[in-house]
């Protein structure tokens, strides 16, 4: 205690009421001395502490020179890190966005064959196969009729005649006769002859069978039979006549037989009516038959048989008539590798393991060389056909191949790796981003783009 100075009593006014009070000093601007603190006296106690000396302030003030510099020292390091972060983020980004696109010209080889083929309905892996399918349309037409006639009109339709009797054809003339069974007799137009049986182990293991169109023997309604079976009458007494039979076919029923006068539309207008109903028909049976077939599979237009056929009037006395109009397309059509495979061996072309695309493969003119007109088209078990025409073979690019030999690998060496490649008669490649020198290790990053024009 004896080290505390007491301090001045200097503006302390007695308490008016038991307390103190303290004066504030105010400067006096014109004549009173400035107010000293008493703290800033000279030799005070709190003044002459070594803790408030100027060794403090030193120390305060090398300090924070010292921190100044740990944090200058420090930034270099810190925009370092930050670099190598944006680095790591950009390679990163760079990678994942990172694609190459390869386009390729194929090799082409044009050559002009005219060559026969055959091509079998069921075979071993290997063989030329064909196929067939068979769209139906038809379409009718209200005609005025507007002349009065004696009809004298008969029924017609077609069958199928079936010989389950031997392995051999049998020829069946024109005006051969058929029995309904109820008796009525229809003749068959045109001379034909019903293939052979299918045999196996010496036995029919499947009957022959050809179509045809039969017409009543007589004018008359009573012969609109629709659908029946028949048998020959000229092979009775023969072994033949259990075996020779025929069906008709229930799209076209016997129909159409008539005796009488009735009101008919001109010759003329019939026969316009038929083909623009016949036009109408062939576009809109190729364009069904275009889009059933498979993609996997190539016709020509020489292998679509279309056939039309008039369907049987109904004769009334009405002012109007009905023209009916069917139209039937079947489409042969063939396996495109195997067949691509048998042109390139017709070509004599040294492909080396090497495979060939068509593009234009359904330009080439197509022919039957065995007459099939009033075949069963199911029944046929082979088929021989000439081709002709100008073949561009184009080399087939194995898209999949091309993109793992690739992957990962350096673009400096793009060209060693491409030359592998013998259907490959041009390529270039380009990678994203610029800078990039390796191709994308994900092959799917690859894009093949194809240039067969």
């Amino acid at each position: 205690m004896k080290d505390i100075n007491p301090k001045s009593m200097n503006g302390i006014i007695p308490p008016r009421h038991g307390g103190f009070h303290k004066e504030v000093m105010t400067q006096d601007t014109h004549s009173s001395p400035v107010a000293v603190d008493p703290l800033e006296k000279k030799g005070d106690r709190i003044e002459s502490n070594p803790f408030f000396e100027k060794g403090w302030t030193k120390n305060v003030e090398q300090k924070n020179v010292f921190n100044q510099k740990r944090k200058i020292g420090t930034r270099p390091m810190i925009w370092f890190l930050i670099f190598l972060l944006i680095s790591g983020v950009g390679f990163g980004i760079s990678n994942y966005f990172s694609s190459a696109l390869v386009t390729i010209n194929p090799t082409k080889r044009s050559v002009t064959i005219n060559s026969d083929f055959m091509a079998i309905k069921e075979g071993t892996p290997g063989d030329l196969t064909f196929k067939t399918m068979s769209i139906q349309e038809e379409e009718s037409r209200d005609i005025p009729a507007t002349l009065d006639k004696k009809i004298q009109k008969k029924a017609s339709g077609r069958v199928i005649i079936y010989n389950a009797y031997s392995g051999e054809q049998q020829r069946l003339i024109k005006n051969t006769r058929l029995e309904s069974l109820d008796h009525k007799i229809f003749r068959i137009d045109e001379s034909v002859v019903v293939p052979g049986a299918k045999m196996v182990n010496g036995k029919v293991g499947q009957p022959g069978a050809i179509e045809a169109v039969v017409y009543a023997d007589v004018p008359g309604k009573e012969y609109n039979i629709g659908l029946s079976d028949f048998t020959i009458p000229g092979f009775k007494g023969d072994p033949r006549y259990s075996k020779f039979t025929a069906r008709s076919k229930p799209e076209a029923p016997l129909l159409g037989g008539f005796s009488g006068a009735v009101k008919v539309p001109s010759d003329e207008a019939i026969v316009a009516a038929q083909e623009d109903i016949k036009q109408n028909l062939k576009n809109t049976a190729i364009e069904k038959a275009r889009a059933q077939v498979p993609p996997e599979v190539s016709f020509f237009p020489g292998s679509m048989i279309l056939k039309f056929e008039e369907v049987p009037q109904e004769f009334s006395t009405e002012n109007t008539m009905k023209v009916v109009v069917r139209a039937t397309v079947t489409v042969f059509f063939f396996n495109t590798s195997l067949l691509v495979k048998k042109f390139t061996e017709a070509a004599s072309l040294d492909t080396q393991g090497d495979s060939y695309e068509v593009p234009s493969i359904s330009s080439l003119v197509f022919s039957f060389i065995d007459p099939i007109d009033g075949m069963v088209f199911s029944n046929l078990t082979k088929i021989r056909f000439h081709v002709t025409g100008n073949i561009l073979f184009v080399g087939k690019i194995d898209d999949k191949k091309i993109q793992t030999v690739l992957a990962g690998k350096e673009k400096k060496d793009f060209g060693k790796l491409i030359a592998n490649e013998r259907n490959v008669a041009k390529a270039e490649a380009v990678i994203r981003p610029m800078w990039k020198t390796v191709f994308p290790q994900d092959s799917a990053k690859i894009v093949i783009k194809v240039i067969s024009n």
